[in-house]
């Protein structure tokens, strides 16, 4: 069953009847308002992926929300973190001004996790919020919507964005926080990402976790990765998971000192982004036709 975030500032006659459409064709709808706190809350892991994280890690890896204070409301249910909405809806009520921080947080949503957004509202509404080169929207709807045929879009986006709960996992190791934020950020709309700021973090997230590929930063402070490399395999639950270093040294007595140690692979910190999410590509494309 497709999750979707239904966001709307107040609930409508119209509005519910969309709602109502899409329960009935087998979607999951979550109400909630156009803000980036109430928002959040749906993409925020549960109680195990919190604590594959460790809270200065959280801190700099979450999104700031607005600080402006609002008055208290109930919280919404918050879906298991393999139950994330993958297709957001807003559906604008004359929000001529709605906040540019709300879209600004979806517009980053959607990069980091390929959730397809789309928007409905009358032509001026979509001209003002919207207009003409938002290229993170994947589709602009005017009112009245022929809800046939955008059930049935939102059916064809249904099946290829639930296929993200098939992607590989991918624990990512790394002291440096702004390194960590920018490699989950390149790879999170392809694959799982669970992160570690330690080694010790590390080895607690893999005896929760199945991952299918570990990157690991060569030169950490207190347990380095070589000495965090074996303890992964000397754990049989892990021993098999396959090890990359991330190295920002490229000159060659520092890459035979990272071979040395018989990584699945190396990637230098200085790669493009590209080259560095190709070679993961690469990497699961030969596990695969290697059987």
């Amino acid at each position: 069953m497709s999750k979707v975030l239904f966001i709307t500032e107040k609930v409508s006659f119209i509005s519910e009847g969309i709602v109502n459409h899409l329960k009935a064709n087998s979607f999951e709808v979550f109400t909630v308002k156009p803000d980036v706190t109430a928002i959040s809350t749906f993409l925020k892991p549960k109680e195990e992926e919190a604590e594959a994280i460790d809270p200065e890690v959280a801190a700099l890896l979450s999104k700031e929300s607005a600080t402006e204070e609002k008055p208290a409301e109930p919280e919404p249910e918050q879906p298991h973190k393999d139950e994330i909405p993958r297709i957001f809806i807003m559906y604008l009520q004359g929000e001529d001004n709605l906040m540019i921080d709300v879209l600004g947080y979806i517009k980053d949503v959607v990069e980091d996790l390929g959730v397809r957004f789309f928007v409905i509202g009358t032509q001026e509404e979509l001209d003002t919020v919207i207009g003409k080169k938002a290229d993170y929207v994947a589709g602009l709807y005017t009112r009245p919507v022929d809800l046939p045929e955008f059930i049935k879009r939102l059916q064809k986006e249904g099946e290829a964005v639930d296929k993200l709960q098939e992607f590989k996992s991918i624990l990512i190791v790394d002291d440096d926080a702004t390194a960590l934020r920018s490699m989950k950020s390149l790879l999170s709309a392809k694959y799982k990402i669970l992160v570690a700021s330690s080694g010790m973090n590390a080895i607690t997230i893999l005896a929760k976790n199945h991952v299918d590929l570990i990157l690991l930063d060569f030169e950490m402070p207190v347990i380095n990765g070589p000495k965090v490399l074996e303890m992964i395999r000397s754990d049989p639950n892990s021993a098999n998971i396959p090890v990359m270093f991330l190295t920002a040294k490229g000159d060659k007595r520092s890459i035979m000192e990272v071979l040395r140690f018989k990584p699945e692979k190396y990637l230098l910190k200085t790669m493009l982004p590209k080259d560095i999410l190709d070679s993961i590509d690469d990497f699961f494309m030969q596990r695969r036709l290697n059987g």
